[in-house]
């Protein structure tokens, strides 16, 4: 680490401690670099960040190991049978593939996640959205908020209220004929499910997202291009060591199942088929149900309505 000020995430790992800790990795996940405090990963997309269960192993998860909710790190057996402890310094959704970070030291861990509070770590990810966004480059501010659907929770827009999710965007190429753009994503917030909620909102979902994306358009790109996947990759990471202070910046290059559609993307010469209304159109619902309430009053169903068919509304007072 002595001297260096930057580091290309095409390089291999270094540091001469810990070496027992790569033996921890998932199949999947390939090691981008490593000192005696941080660590760099490239995440497949269908590998978890951590386990969903606490104190249980995962066979599709970052590490093979143990995770801990309360200090947000795993526990590695490696060899000798010791066991290191590897704290998680940030996520990526399970469908989202690229660069992550994790802290074999927790003083540097702590001053990583302060850096992220005070936005001092820039992330970049490429993505590809079912249209582009306009201007070319700009971008985003919404209030995002959790909501239950079922047994699962999703995240949607709220309007009226003070954004709390800020992304900067730039379109990188558009491909003519298809609707299609490729476009590089920068959020200044952390919050989750952030830009595939935001793309989706101002028009332009995540090509591939099954949850807030366009599934009309999914199925098509599966079909023509062999898109089977999210196509949202974490392309850049910039920071300052915690501990020496040196800059350091990594990209990852995107993977095949990635390169072979955007090829493919290239011949084709057919518009890309979109739903009337996107999934990640979070007021429908209430329009929809707004509306049926206006018609319900009209029919004399509604609460406190006066005249026939009175419903559930209150009894008039003798």
């Amino acid at each position: 680490m002595r001297g260096m000020t930057e580091r290309e995430g095409s390089a291999g790992g270094g540091g001469k401690k810990r070496q027992g800790v790569a033996k921890g990795l998932h199949g999947g996940v390939r090691e981008v670099y490593r000192d005696e405090a941080i660590w760099v990963l490239d995440k497949p997309s269908g590998v978890l960040s951590h386990p969903n269960q606490p104190g249980r192993k995962a066979s599709n998860a970052l590490l093979k190991g143990e995770f801990d909710f309360e200090d947000e790190s795993y526990r590695i057996e490696v060899p000798g049978g010791d066991l290191h402890r590897v704290w998680l310094l940030h996520r990526l959704d399970i469908d989202t593939s690229g660069l992550i970070v994790c802290a074999l030291d927790p003083e540097a861990g702590a001053i990583f996640k302060q850096a992220l509070h005070d936005r001092e770590v820039e992330k970049t990810y490429k993505a590809l959205l079912l249209s582009a966004p306009r201007p070319p480059i700009g971008s985003w501010s919404d209030c995002l908020g959790r909501a239950a659907r079922g047994s699962r929770v999703e995240v949607r827009v709220r309007s009226g209220r003070k954004a709390n999710a800020e992304t900067s965007y730039e379109l990188e190429r558009t491909f003519a004929g298809t609707g299609i753009s490729l476009v590089r994503l920068v959020p200044h917030t952390g919050r989750t499910h952030q830009l595939r909620v935001q793309a989706a909102r101002h028009g332009a979902p995540v090509a591939g997202d099954q949850r807030y994306g366009d599934f009309e358009a999914n199925k098509f790109l599966a079909e023509k291009i062999g898109l089977k996947r999210m196509f949202l990759h974490a392309w850049g990471l910039s920071f300052r060591h915690p501990l020496t202070g040196h800059r350091l910046s990594f990209r990852q290059d995107l993977s095949q199942r990635l390169t072979l559609p955007l090829e493919r993307l290239e011949r084709l010469e057919t518009r890309v088929p979109r739903r009337k209304q996107p999934e990640g159109d979070h007021h429908a619902f209430r329009r929809r149900r707004k509306k049926k309430k206006d018609q319900d009053r009209e029919q004399g169903r509604g609460r406190g309505h006066r005249g026939q068919g009175r419903g559930r509304g209150k009894k008039k007072r003798k």
